[in-house]
């Protein structure tokens, strides 16, 4: 019996509607995104050798590479249906050297749409993969690690070990520091990825990442129950269209999320109709402000703004009060740091120029090693010349310990705010007489659900934070995200519980709540409470 063919997509959820339209004929597996990328830690690129790249497999990703490389062999024709973009096409070439697809095979699938007839089409028209794309995204991905890294070997003796920005990521944090436009302004009228999240910003107050989690929810596949499985939207990365105007925001509610049903009801409407494309702006630095100020520049921002926000506030660059985003002093000191020496390396006309010629690249009218080789000595010569403008003898500087004006509970000294491998944490300044430590916490405006006492937020590294009790007496904890607008039901604090490959949930806190009857969520929360004590009963 002829082994099965095989389709591997980056996303679980991606992987389960293909399952469900390609019925037993393939199997289908997912990668959950990339399997190797270059080391964080450090340059991982050969600057002397053609910008060769040091590829690693990603931590955590071990075991699925190892079963994949299984899979894989056993199969028999496998194709990669990763997203129709750069990225989706870098991916598709890793795919395709790790477990031993030749790229120059049909084995390249575009899926614009997940429906039967489109993946069917898709499939009956695969390509090789692209290499123009791919080193196209590879020449991008380059020269933003080497900024990103050379700026923060700069910033280790500048400021202090662990800060670096990054080209867009620098951009946003000047855009953020200067004042804002106000009055009434248009919105691109074509539905594209950045219009739809303005519109959502706008009309849904949504953040840019929940609009693009809810999107690729919308575009991956929907459980229609006995219709079975089908997009709702095509790939949200250009052109965003309906797979069905027969499939209206009120035939589909009963199959979709509260967010999933508001975001495709603007969706439909966009499409349908003809929407409102004003947008009025009061000069205070929100999420629709900068999308406005990023179109003035003609940046194209709609894959990166997201991600940059978040970064800028996990390094605390950037600050939220109110829903608008004020420049923190350490992000005062990072443009301070960075102004006289990279001011033409991060503007925007650079940014666009570096952005026109990738696109040249994958056009096939321009050449991978020249574009980053021009970029990179120009910002190569400023960063020398911001490396000389430090005191002779300059050592790396480490994070600075801060005093804080909470006493240790075993000693009377005070306490000192550290950052350590989990995150910050508090030390009793009496060390080593007293080795008290203790986790470092900030209180939020949220309340407990539990005993109405307020939270405290603990940040961990790498982005993640738990929501703790106040109140010492009360055992109240989660990872999930306390909400500013309280349950309508109730009153009591709304969370959002985030997934991976898939949109997130929002549910009220209150377990007694009537909203949390047979809600998804209560069996999501049990299972997570079983396993930490699972953890803590083997520990």
């Amino acid at each position: 019996m002829a082994a099965k063919s095989l389709i591997l997509v980056e996303s679980a959820n991606k992987a389960k509607t293909l399952k469900k339209l390609c019925g037993g004929s393939y199997s289908v597996l997912s990668t959950e995104g990339f399997l190797k990328a270059m080391p964080k830690s450090r340059l991982a690129i050969d600057e002397q050798n053609n910008y060769a790249a040091d590829y690693k497999t990603v931590r955590g990703q071990g075991p699925t590479l190892q079963m994949l490389k299984k899979k894989t062999a056993d199969a028999g024709r496998i194709f990669i249906a990763t997203n129709p973009n750069a990225e989706g096409e870098f991916l598709a070439n890793q795919y395709c050297g790790l477990f031993g697809i030749n790229e120059e095979s049909r084995c390249r699938v575009i899926c614009e749409e997940f429906t039967k007839t489109a993946v069917k089409a898709a499939l009956q028209n695969a390509r090789p993969v692209d290499m123009k794309i791919v080193d196209a995204y590879q020449a991008k991905q380059i020269v933003d690690k080497i900024a990103s890294h050379k700026i923060g070997e700069y910033f280790s003796y500048k400021i202090w070990r662990g800060n670096k920005v990054g080209r867009f990521r620098a951009m946003l944090l000047k855009i953020i520091s200067e004042s804002q436009p106000a009055g009434t302004f248009e919105i691109e009228k074509n539905l594209t990825a950045a219009t739809l999240q303005e519109l959502a910003a706008r009309d849904l107050n949504f953040s840019a990442t929940k609009t693009r989690l809810i999107a690729a929810q919308l575009y991956e596949g929907i459980n229609f129950d006995k219709e079975g499985y089908s997009g709702l939207i095509t790939f949200p990365g250009g052109k965003i269209s309906l797979t069905s105007e027969k499939r209206t925001p009120d035939s589909v509610k009963d199959f979709l999320n509260d967010n999933e049903f508001k975001l495709y009801q603007l969706i439909y409407a966009a499409v349908t109709e003809n929407f409102s494309n004003k947008i009025e702006l009061d000069g205070a630095c929100t999420n629709l402000s900068l999308m406005f100020a990023l179109d003035n520049l003609k940046i194209d921002w709609a894959d990166y703004f997201s991600v940059g926000i978040s970064s800028l506030i996990k390094r605390q660059y950037v600050a939220v009060e109110n829903s608008a985003y004020k420049v923190t002093e350490l992000g005062k000191q990072i443009l301070s740091a960075l102004e006289g020496f990279f001011d033409e390396d991060f503007s925007a006309e650079a940014y666009n120029n570096f952005n026109l010629q990738v696109q040249k690249i994958a056009e096939g009218t321009a050449e991978k090693i020249p574009v980053i080789e021009s970029y990179c000595a120009k910002f190569n010569k400023n960063f020398e010349k911001a490396m000389a403008s430090l005191p002779e003898g300059a050592q790396v500087k480490e994070i600075p310990v801060i005093e804080t004006e909470e006493i240790c509970d075993k000693c009377g000294h005070k306490m000192l705010l550290k950052h350590g491998r989990y995150g910050n944490y508090l030390a009793c300044s009496n060390y080593p007489e007293c080795k008290n430590i203790k986790p470092y916490v900030e209180r939020v405006a949220q309340i407990c659900p539990k005993c109405g006492s307020h939270l405290n937020k603990r940040i961990f590294s790498g982005g993640r934070n738990l929501y703790i009790c106040g109140n010492s007496a009360c055992d109240f904890s989660t990872w999930d995200e306390p909400l500013e607008k309280p349950c309508k039901n109730c009153g009591s604090t709304m969370f959002l519980h985030k997934f991976k490959g898939r949109s997130p949930m929002i549910y009220c806190g209150n377990e007694n709540c009537q909203t949390r009857l047979n809600h998804p969520i209560n069996k999501i929360l049990a299972e997570s409470k079983e396993k930490s004590k699972s953890k803590k009963n083997k520990g």
